[in-house]
């Protein structure tokens, strides 16, 4: 929506942690809650956690620059930026040869695994959240997935995050994927 001037009056960018109290939210506070909602509330805790990631990474790309250009930055990363780099950090995956460092000091056991890990799950959970008709999605079902995202958002957004040498490995692997494109 235009506020009067052609400004946006829309006052604040996404915040992952409200994305995903508002997952728990519907999950738990609907008694009841239809398939079609524990997919959309899966859906959600996903999309909270792509967004924390995105910006965690745009600020590591642009580290002096306001938030404001933080939150464009990560309009630049794609969903395959995030599973490529989660696959080669669980080790799932095989990492150009230029970044196998990186990706050897990202894989070493702490939150940047444990967030690599909780990504993959919500991201294939997500796909089928969204798309197979045949995949089955309780209440219970989701708010376990809920607590994966809340779980590995909360170690993600903890300041010591970028200051372990695991979780700057995971940034910087994040951001070399979108560092290149316009």
């Amino acid at each position: 929506m235009t506020a009067p001037g052609g400004e946006s009056d829309r006052a604040h960018p996404i915040e992952s942690s409200e994305v995903l109290r508002y997952a728990r939210r519907v999950c738990e506070e609907l008694p009841n809650l239809s398939e079609a909602g524990c997919r959309r509330a899966v859906s959600t805790a996903y999309f909270a956690l792509f967004h924390a990631l995105t910006l965690r990474a745009a600020e590591l790309l642009a580290p002096s620059e306001p938030q404001e250009a933080h939150y464009r930055l990560a309009r630049r990363f794609e969903h395959r930026d995030l599973r490529n780099v989660a696959l080669w950090v669980t080790g799932a995956g095989t990492p150009p040869p230029a970044l196998a460092g990186l990706v050897a000091e990202a894989r070493r056991p702490g939150a940047a695994a444990t967030v690599a890990e909780a990504f993959l799950t919500l991201y294939d959970v997500r796909v089928d959240a969204d798309y197979n008709h045949f995949a089955l999605f309780t209440q219970e079902r989701a708010l376990d997935l809920i607590d994966d995202a809340e779980g590995a958002h909360d170690l993600l957004t903890a300041p010591s995050f970028p200051a372990t040498a695991s979780g700057q490995a995971f940034l910087r692997l994040l951001a070399e994927q979108a560092g290149a494109r316009p």
